[in-house]
């Protein structure tokens, strides 16, 4: 039979089959294998928080290749480079405690 040809599922008989999974509380055991996993991490400094700034990813992007592969977004190195930073720029106070203040929205 193909999927969504048959008869609608009977809608009490749902419930009750996931309510019985759902509504009951279960005491999952793990194994010993996570009690030996974290005796053997126990010694395991950890890592300093990474930090990246503007400035880094800056040299990174002006680093890059031009024309290599683009990534996830599709850009090629060549455009990113031409970007200018407008974020920045704009001022920390909302425009409605003060209109004065704020620049109007740039355009591209």
């Amino acid at each position: 039979m193909a999927s969504g040809t048959g008869p609608a599922p009977n809608q009490i008989a749902t419930v009750t089959f996931w309510r019985g999974l759902w509504s009951e509380p279960v005491n999952h055991s793990e194994g010993s294998w996570t009690e030996v996993v974290a005796s053997q991490c126990a010694s395991i400094t950890p890592m300093d928080p990474v930090i990246i700034t503007p400035d880094d990813v800056a040299e990174a992007v002006r680093m890059a290749p031009n024309w290599k592969s683009p990534g996830l977004d599709g850009l090629h190195h060549y455009w990113l480079k031409g970007f200018v930073v407008s974020h920045c720029a704009r001022p920390t106070v909302p425009r409605r405690s003060q209109p004065e203040v704020a620049p109007e929205p740039l355009h591209y």
